[in-house]
């Protein structure tokens, strides 16, 4: 993914497949999204999202402990 195409990913509201807002998107890693929810990170693969009206969606079904340990990674690495 182009850079400026991953900077354009930050700073977005996340929502889930119902429009939930469930997060907030912090940065890049690699080919993952991190997300804030609450006091936890989350790692999102970045085939499994898109923008639309300006928010970032989800798709599919996110499993969150394994989205939990992806974002070990970025944690280890920042």
């Amino acid at each position: 993914m182009l850079k400026k195409k991953k900077f354009s990913l930050l700073a977005r509201f996340v929502v889930d497949t119902n429009g939930k807002k469930i997060g907030e998107s912090i940065s890049v890693y690699e080919d993952l999204l991190i997300i804030k929810k609450d006091d936890d990170y989350y790692a999102i693969p970045l085939k499994h999202v898109e923008v639309k009206n300006n928010k970032i969606h989800l798709r599919g079904i996110v499993q969150w402990d394994k989205a939990k340990e992806l974002a070990e990674r970025w944690i280890k690495n920042v």
